[in-house]
């Protein structure tokens, strides 16, 4: 039997750009339990007339079937008692017919989440959530891929990525809108007559992408006409030249269907008289895909270098000598207001000869004073611990120290403070720890949130408690979430277990920085004080 991953290992590692992926409805239905379109529209039908009445009378035409249904729903929408919540929040931007049936529907999707998943579908969601691709292309209304990749910028609808400047790095493209802006959706006929003029100039601005990267279709049907369409425009563009290198881009994932094998084969897609090759892939378990795309990741996150190739343009772009620039961290992209950023060239060696030069004194301390080479790594480890592996009073004086001069500015203290007696400001000011209280200030003052998902957290988030907040979404999404939280309604021990369970993601991956933010807001609500 074909082997899924190494197949497609294989062939993302021959093309030299990280995937992007092309998600459909299919891919929500996997893992929130989608109701699929037809079934979507028939849940509103509730007050009009049977969902059979619209889908019969449009030849069983979706984009028409809406249509019918948005002109019966419509003036319900504004009489009916059920609806008056609805009208108190959306009743000033309904202003054409088929406003009132997207807020409903849009409202009913932003309801969904991660915790209606399949528990047994928990290994694909955790791979998913690691996955560095590129970006996203979705016609999904929904907003799990926001959820599983909380830190990439989202462009709404058509219109937005066609005039804006898409770095086509760590962002998702909502081709047909999304439920957080209701009047965005491609609902009815004429916002899909709409959405095919545009085709060309959509077409225009995913070509790169879809020449230099293996695009990755989840959750379509190989036969799908929309997508079809969009194929067809982008073939259309790139011509006879680039035809065999635009097919060996296009990879399709369908689910294998009762005892069918796992199949990594070629296939042809017709689209009106022309025909293009793609590579259809057929599996029970989606997780051998997700596995070979995070076999391929950058050693960069990609939000990192979608940040910097940003503010990049911008610097170039700008005629202003006021600019403002900035060297920052990695792990500090999140900590960007006020400055313009951009790559410095030539002093990323310097730097780290510096942090080795540091490391390597530090250890000589350490091993002086009995102890081994202690890291932050190590610190945020022990910290979650039911006892700490290390003597408050040595740490303290040997260790944070040097911790001082290393560039990571999070870094979690209190809990060795409390250990060594000291539990409030008078006492950290009298203590003999100078190093170490300059650590815990500079930590304590950044702060623990991160204000770029601040609108997040107060739409979908607030009022939830921490377990909620942990149970709805991904871990990811969590710990730039829960740092939001009221400091009385945070529950520690839902907190603690919490860190426990992804202790893993403290000292590597994509969201390091956010999990390590969160760690220390942990310290300093269990052990700590306001400094």
């Amino acid at each position: 039997m074909v082997n899924i991953t190494d197949s497609l290992t294989n062939a993302l590692q021959n093309s030299g750009s990280a995937p992007f992926l092309f998600v459909g409805s299919g891919f929500s239905r996997r893992y929130i339990g989608l109701e699929t379109w037809s079934d979507l529209l028939a849940r509103f039908c509730k007050n009009i007339k049977d969902y059979g009445f619209y889908l019969s009378n449009a030849n069983g035409d979706l984009p028409r079937t809406a249509t019918l249904m948005a002109k019966d729903f419509n003036p319900m929408w504004w009489e009916h008692v059920d609806y008056e919540k609805s009208k108190q929040e959306y009743g000033n931007e309904a202003t054409e017919q088929s406003a009132s049936l997207k807020f409903e529907i849009a409202q009913y999707l932003r309801g969904l989440s991660l915790e209606y998943k399949d528990k047994g579908l928990a290994d694909e969601i955790n791979v998913l959530s690691r996955m560095n691709v590129d970006g996203i292309i979705t016609t999904n209304w929904d907003l799990l891929l926001e959820d599983l990749f909380p830190d990439y910028k989202v462009f709404i609808g058509q219109e937005e990525l066609i005039f804006s400047n898409p770095q086509s790095i760590a962002e998702i493209y909502k081709i047909h809108g999304c439920s957080s802006r209701p009047s965005s959706l491609i609902l009815t006929e004429d916002d899909y007559l709409d959405f095919q003029d545009k085709n060309p100039y959509l077409a225009a601005k995913l070509i790169t992408i879809f020449v230099e990267h293996p695009v990755i279709f989840l959750g379509y049907s190989i036969n799908d006409p929309h997508i079809q369409d969009i194929i067809g425009s982008i073939a259309r563009c790139v011509g006879a030249d680039k035809l065999k290198q635009l097919e060996e881009n296009l990879i399709f994932v369908e689910r294998a269907h009762g005892d069918e094998q796992d199949a990594f084969e070629g296939a042809t897609i017709t689209i009106g008289a022309s025909k293009v090759r793609v590579t259809l892939i057929r599996t029970h378990d989606f997780s051998k895909i997700y596995a070979a795309v995070e076999a391929t990741k950058r050693k960069i996150p990609a939000r990192v270098l979608r940040y910097c190739k940003e503010q990049m343009y911008e610097l170039v772009k700008s005629t202003d000598p006021e600019v403002k620039l900035a060297v920052r961290d990695l792990d500090d992209i999140g900590e960007k207001d006020d400055i313009e950023f951009v790559v410095g060239v030539g002093v990323a060696e310097a730097f780290r000869k510096r942090e080795e030069s540091v490391t390597e004194k530090q250890k000589e301390v350490m091993t002086a004073r009995g102890y081994t080479g202690i890291t932050v790594d190590d610190v945020f480890v022990d910290i979650l611990k039911d006892s700490t592996s290390y003597k408050a009073d040595e740490i303290l004086k040997s260790t944070y120290p040097l911790f001082k001069k290393l560039s990571k500015a999070n870094i979690p203290s209190f809990r060795y403070f409390r250990e060594a007696g000291i539990s409030d400001r008078d006492a950290l000011d009298e203590c003999v720890y100078a190093d170490a209280r300059l650590v815990a200030t500079r930590t304590f003052r950044r702060g623990f949130t991160t204000n770029a998902y601040r609108a997040q957290f107060e739409r979908d988030f607030q009022g939830l408690s921490t377990q909620e907040i942990i149970d709805r979404t991904t871990p990811e999404k969590a710990s730039l979430m829960l740092p939001f939280q009221p400091k009385n309604e945070i529950d520690l021990a839902a907190l603690e277990k919490f860190l426990k369970d992804n202790s893993d993601k403290l000292k590597e991956g994509s969201y390091r920085s956010y999990f390590r933010k969160l760690a220390c807001m942990y310290d300093h609500l269990a052990f700590g004080f306001d400094v």
